[in-house]
């Protein structure tokens, strides 16, 4: 059953009622259901999605796991396709993207890829032909290829904000004239000083056969390079080409590597320091 449809069973209003006041109602019911659940969930039950620490102790030597607790410093907003939700007792037609169990605000491991591998492509690297195979090595082969298929190094993870979005507007201007092109548009946002958490682990396999303990560190350190543009510079919204989705440069930053005996643990306050340390690996 579709969330919409499970949402209409649960009102009162009858199919051959006014329509908007149908969408109304469902919106309103919709709303209390997921208001109830966010109300009931807490970071213990957040956390369960994300990998901790003792996980790579089962993993293999050089598994990298990196968690970045944010601070965004331009808004971050995302499109909800084909959901709805409801503002101030009327219907809300761009809601941002939300988890269906809790009701947070989300941004999905998919988008987060989408974002990461806009960055890796604006990399500066010595050697663009080994910029490709890293590139390949971490994200996989394209859906193009078809021979010499790779998985890619890296596995995404969602962030829940444990705040609530807000509501904005914005009017598009005519390229030329510089004059609104449309009314005033309504939608979700979560606005600056909003909090994240981002979980990124790099798993250092397939191997090819010709592969070095070098490939390590040299996947890592254009990774610390990719993530400091898709956060600091690009960011990681909708509209990213507007600055949206841009993180404060003060962040908590943990690195966990997986060695021969342990797990070791760094702590970083900036992607400066991180980049820096993986090139002492």
């Amino acid at each position: 059953m579709k969330t919409h449809d499970y949402y209409l069973s649960l009102s009162n209003l009858q199919l051959d009622q006014n329509i908007d006041n149908l969408m109304l109602e469902v919106s309103k019911k919709k709303k209390e259901i997921i208001d109830k659940v966010k109300k009931d969930a807490d970071n213990q039950v957040i956390n369960q999605f994300y990998p901790q620490k003792q996980d790579l102790e089962s993993l293999p030597p050089n598994s990298t796991l990196i968690k970045i607790s944010f601070t965004l410093k331009k808004p971050y907003t995302s499109k909800d396709e084909g959901e709805f939700n409801v503002i101030d007792n009327r219907i809300f037609e761009n809601p941002i993207v939300r988890d269906k169990f809790t009701g947070l605000p989300m941004v999905k491991p998919t988008t987060w890829k989408g974002h990461l591998r806009f960055a890796v492509e604006r990399v500066k690297w010595e050697k663009e032909e080994e910029k490709k195979t890293i590139i390949k090595r971490l994200f996989g082969s394209e859906p193009e290829e078809k021979d010499n298929l790779l998985k890619g190094r890296l596995y995404f993870f969602p962030t829940f904000f444990n705040e609530d979005a807000e509501k904005d507007v914005i009017t598009p201007l005519k390229r030329d004239t510089r004059t609104p092109a449309s009314g005033p548009i309504p939608y979700e946002v979560m606005k600056p000083g909003k909090k994240g958490d981002f979980h990124l682990l790099y798993f250092p396999y397939p191997r090819g056969d010709e592969f070095k303990e070098e490939e390590i560190k040299k996947d890592l350190t254009f990774l610390a390079k990719a993530l400091k543009l898709m956060f600091y510079t690009y960011g990681f919204s909708a509209k990213k080409t507007s600055g949206f989705g841009v993180i404060g440069e003060s962040i908590v930053c943990k690195l966990y590597i997986k060695t021969d005996k342990n797990v070791q643990e760094k702590n970083f306050s900036n992607l400066e320091e991180l980049k820096n340390e993986i090139n002492k690996l």
